[in-house]
């Protein structure tokens, strides 16, 4: 054969084939425009050079990785439904003599003419693009905006070297395909003759307990590191759920159905639940990937946005005071005078004013208990781990305005996250010394401290030397606690100001040692200057969530058109015999409208199912990041699901178009 055949028949095939073709154009297009704007923004180094630029590299660093292999993925997946589709052309091609290494050269033009195209059309929207991504990705993190087009080298050549892999790998798993076929299979195509599926008891029952499993882990944890550690066994329990509840407990559902004789044999219920009985087990892996692809996107997006939108309340609950002082080396009175006259200085160098000052000694250490007994150090014994802060009597009254006087042995308790096993007062043993604990209501600095697991209490002793006592137990004990001093207030003045206020502090608070070398005793954080670390990272994973989620959701919709070319074809032929056995036209389309319903919203509302029950455990988890606003959490996620409903039922109506010309 002429080598100039292959090119053109290449050509002739991806139009006739447009139907299928196109859609897995555009996923190669999408991909490629996607991959090479995230990784323009993480090379960019405009966007490196900005504060929270090195985390935020890493996130779009991930970004890419996530991209990529997930365009892997999604390409093989179009690939192979695309070579399913067309075996019965290659089985014509070797009928009329043309072997299996000419229908590779075949393929191999087909392959460069989707690359090239792809690849050029990718890059082309992928530059256009890049600039507003990066304009977006500025305004989500609360920077100026700057203009000017920046196009990485970089990302033109790695993007071409990983999508040429991948086109590569596809053609190669198409030869495979071509190559293991015999003539007779592939003049078939798909049109194989299909077998009832058998009832498949025991994995319908594996389905609904892997399903129940991972509901009860979403349901029952009890703080955010407990969801941590069990999310990822949760999520494998789910999707393995989902997919046997699809391929077997679906099977014996249907045929349920079938066992009842008046739902069965109805002319609209006999056509939708034997059809669907038929093609269950071929469209069941189809339709659970289409629920663990929404629930991806809703869990993605919804947890991304809420961090985003939180990130004032996480700011003010990892920072109650707009600045907190600690230092480490304070012994005496006149040291203790010097560092806060010194903390004081520097905010009146500023110019602003203290508002909620508290200046106060901090024992804080963690124990394991045994009873009314705690011993220093995680080692492990009954009641887990416990964790203690400590001040004395005088601190306490300062920030109070009350007038507690105690003495030897005696001290107050409060425990903010109280369980049933908590200690409210008592004896107590701790670290080798005793106290006579009364138990109190409230207490000046506590924090959300109920989301980590550990049981926290808050002590108040005698005296310093009380104080000091303790820490040394605590050392003696295994332990290794520092007695620190605290001088937390809030200030007034913009976001600004209290930023450079506590830049200047933290410089303020450096003591000049012996030879000249400076090194600092004190460490100064606040929520001003962590402000723009915050919305880097926040921001980071919202826009990366964003993006991550328009991909999953364009991988929904390839898998849910493709179903739906397929099922057209599957239908075209059977409802024809419908219709020469004496159904109606209308009742055809009855028939047709419903299976389609019931199928294609079946992934949706499984979706929904999905989410509902892994609330409660990714509430946990956003906990630990120091967000607890259930409501916000809520808000994002009833958001996240009605706009991806509609999403959803937009595809449904555009799809089922293509659906319905088919079996027409």
């Amino acid at each position: 054969m002429r080598n100039g055949l292959y090119p053109r028949l290449a050509a002739v095939n991806l139009r006739k084939n447009r139907q299928t073709w196109l859609p897995y154009l555009f996923t190669c297009i999408g991909t490629i425009m996607m991959f090479y704007i995230m990784l323009t923004l993480q090379s960019d180094p405009a966007l490196a050079n900005m504060s929270g630029g090195a985390m935020l590299g890493s996130m779009l660093t991930m970004g890419c990785v996530v991209i990529g292999v997930f365009a892997l993925i999604l390409m093989f997946y179009a690939n192979s439904f695309i070579i399913k589709q067309r075996k019965k052309e290659f089985g014509l091609y070797n009928i009329l003599g043309m072997e299996k290494r000419h229908v590779g050269r075949v393929l191999m033009w087909e392959t460069i003419y989707t690359a090239l195209i792809s690849y050029a059309v990718g890059i082309a929207l992928g530059i256009l693009f890049s600039k507003l991504m990066q304009l977006l990705l500025l305004k989500i993190l609360r920077f100026d905006i700057r203009f000017g087009l920046y196009i990485s080298p970089f990302a033109l050549g790695a993007t071409a070297l990983l999508f040429a892999g991948i086109f590569a790998l596809t053609l190669l798993n198409s030869l495979r395909i071509i190559h293991l076929s015999k003539p007779v299979e592939l003049l078939h195509g798909s049109q194989e003759g299909e077998r009832e599926p058998k009832s498949k008891w025991i994995l319908a029952l594996l389905g609904v307990l892997s399903l129940g499993a991972g509901y009860g882990l979403a349901v029952t944890v009890k703080n955010g590191v407990e969801a941590v550690s069990m999310f990822f066994i949760a999520v494998l329990f789910v999707i393995a759920g989902t997919y046997l509840l699809f391929t077997a407990f679906s099977i014996v559902f249907l045929k349920r159905l079938r066992a009842n004789k008046n739902y069965y044999y109805k002319t609209s219920h006999f056509a939708t639940v034997s059809g669907m009985l038929y093609r269950m087990k071929k469209n069941a892996g189809g339709l659970a990937s289409i629920c663990i692809l929404s629930t991806m996107v809703l869990v993605t997006v919804s947890t991304t946005v809420c961090l985003y939108v939180g990130v004032d309340d996480m700011l003010r609950s990892m920072y109650p005071n707009e600045i907190s002082v600690t230092s480490y080396d304070i012994e005496t009175a006149e040291q203790r005078a010097a560092a806060e006259n010194r903390v004081l200085s520097a905010v009146k160098e500023q110019k602003l004013n203290v508002i909620n000052y508290k200046a106060y000694y901090l024992l804080n250490f963690q124990t394991t208990r045994d009873g009314n007994c705690f011993s220093s150090g995680l080692s492990s014994r009954v009641g887990g781990i416990n964790s203690f802060d400590a001040v004395t009597a005088a601190d306490y009254n300062a920030m109070t305005g009350q007038n507690v006087t105690l003495s030897a042995g005696k001290a107050l308790l409060y425990t903010p996250n109280r369980t049933g096993s908590a200690v409210t007062g008592g004896k107590l043993t701790i670290c080798g010394r005793s106290y006579d604990a009364e138990a109190i209501s409230s207490f000046p600095i506590t924090e959300r401290y109920d989301n980590i697991g550990w049981e926290f209490y808050f002590l108040v002793v005698s005296d310093e030397a009380e104080l000091r006592a303790l820490t040394q137990a605590q050392t003696t004990d295994r332990g290794g606690a520092i007695m620190t001093f605290m001088v937390n207030f809030d200030l007034d003045g913009t976001q600004e100001q209290k930023a450079q206020c506590a830049n200047a502090m933290s410089d303020a608070m450096l003591d000049v040692m012996p030879g000249g070398t400076t090194e600092s005793h004190a460490s100064v954080t606040g929520r001003s200057m962590n402000y723009s670390e915050f919305v880097s990272m926040y921001g980071g994973l919202f826009f990366l969530g964003l993006f991550l989620g328009s991909l999953f959701l364009m991988a929904t919709v390839l898998i849910i058109y493709y179903k739906q070319v397929t099922e057209g074809y599957d239908d075209r032929e059977r409802f024809r015999i419908m219709q020469n056995v004496g159904m109606t036209n209308s009742e055809v389309k009855k028939t047709i409208h419903s299976q389609v319903l019931i199928v294609f919203f079946l992934p949706l509302a499984a979706t929904i199912i999905h989410v509902g029950f892994a609330f409660p455990m990714i509430r946990r988890m956003l906990s630990l990041f120091g967000l607890a606003n259930i409501a916000l959490f809520a808000y994002c996620t009833f958001a996240a699901i009605a706009v991806f409903a509609v999403l959803y039922t937009l595809v449904y109506i555009q799809t089922s178009r293509t659906y319905y010309k088919i079996v027409s």
